[in-house]
């Protein structure tokens, strides 16, 4: 009989590279490209095998749920049996918490795993809106393939949605269901997240003093992101020994537009004209920077790419989040998201009144969890309100 292998708090070498994996997977293609391809799968399915079209459907979803998806950033996924035990143990001697989901919409249950008990989590199941779709069939007619795939790609768009908040939930310790803005805003307000938590698993000889302290970086001072906001980024990026790889900002209050703000070279006179900045000299960035800044456009996908400390981030725009908060990911997991496959639905529901559409219903059964050592794997930024625009 074959077990779920033992899942490592310290050093999980399959779950990370199946995380890389999966990143560089991503990247090698644009989405226009991969929309393409499957677009061009289900069109050339048509009636001859309903099977090779349904499976073909399948992929096109499973492209749209992690289309520039917060879900590529910040979770790790792994596959399951429906039968299979999900367990974690610790290889050092501290007790290590485990951030786990709650099947009933509580506050996630935090459960505790040793070098000789191990934490086993439960999965628990949800459900999008049953959307009308035309029946499969009826396919060949390019206007219902159409119709069929908006159909697809918005409870995609739903089950992404749900993925996003119950990432964010887990990741911020907060109750399955709470939206985006208010599990940022509670776990700033809340005070240190780390306190009360077994976060480091530090190797003998390591200083404490040479760790953060939190992950929250407060720079609400600077009302927006600045080129104060990135240093800060990159320090805290440092401390917990991390590599940035996505800014998460919020579309209100538009915070990036205060980048385009800081001057090149500006003499650094007493008096200021409307909508220029303070001290401008003294926050400016190298012309050749600004210059790619000036350039970007974040609505293009709702997201952007900037080369900056020698790295290279991705700025995304998020409509969920609140104003004046970012959330930073960077090259290694915030939550591991366990998929139960055989349990998983994607079904046309007939109504046999009805010769041309059927509700087409999904279904997804998963396990979340967060070992305290990962709290050290992103950052939340409180930049403020954005002002001086």
């Amino acid at each position: 009989m074959s077990t779920t292998p033992l899942i490592t708090l310290d050093c999980n070498e399959k779950m990370v590279a199946s995380f890389a994996e999966q990143f560089a997977q991503i990247q090698s293609r644009s989405l226009a490209e991969r929309a393409a391809a499957r677009k061009k799968e289900i069109a050339d399915s048509g009636l001859s095998d309903l099977s090779k079209l349904k499976t073909a459907e399948g992929h096109f979803i499973n492209l749209a749920i992690h289309a520039d998806s917060f879900l590529d950033d910040a979770a790790v996924q792994e596959d399951v049996g429906p039968n299979e035990p999900i367990v974690w143990k610790s290889r050092y001697a501290p007790t290590v918490g485990v951030v786990a989901a709650s099947m009933y919409g509580n506050a996630p249950a935090t459960l505790y795993a040793t070098q000789d008990n191990y934490a086993t989590l439960s999965p628990f199941a949800f459900e999008v809106e049953e959307v009308k779709v035309p029946k499969l069939a009826l396919t060949q007619d390019v206007t219902r393939l159409g119709q069929r795939e908006a159909g697809l790609a918005r409870q995609a768009e739903a089950i992404k949605l749900k993925f996003q908040q119950f990432i964010i939930n887990i990741m911020l310790n907060q109750a399955i269901g709470t939206d985006l803005a208010t599990s940022i805003t509670n776990y700033v307000t809340a005070g240190n997240p780390y306190q009360g938590r077994t976060v480091y698993m530090l190797d003998p000889g390591v200083q404490s003093t040479s760790v953060e302290a939190s992950n929250i970086v407060n720079v609400s001072a600077e009302g927006g992101i600045t080129p104060a906001v990135l240093e800060a980024i990159q320090a805290q990026a440092f401390l917990q020994q991390k590599m940035v790889r996505t800014l998460h900002i919020p579309v209100a209050g538009q915070p990036w537009r205060k980048l385009l703000r800081a001057a090149t070279v500006v003499a650094n006179s007493a008096v200021f004209g409307s909508g220029v900045l303070p001290n401008a000299g003294l926050k400016a960035i190298p012309e050749k920077k600004w210059a790619e800044l000036f350039d970007s456009n974040l609505n293009q996908g709702k997201s952007m790419a900037i080369n900056w400390f020698g790295e290279t981030w991705k700025i995304k725009a998020n409509n969920l989040m609140p104003a004046g908060y970012g959330i930073v990911t960077t090259n290694e997991p915030a939550v591991a998201l366990y998929h139960i496959l055989e349990k998983n639905v994607s079904t046309d529901v007939v109504d046999q009144r009805d010769s041309y559409f059927v509700g087409h219903y999904e279904k997804r059964e998963i396990a979340l969890a967060q070992p305290d050592p990962w709290l050290r794997n992103f950052m939340v930024v409180n930049f403020g309100a954005t002002s001086n625009l």
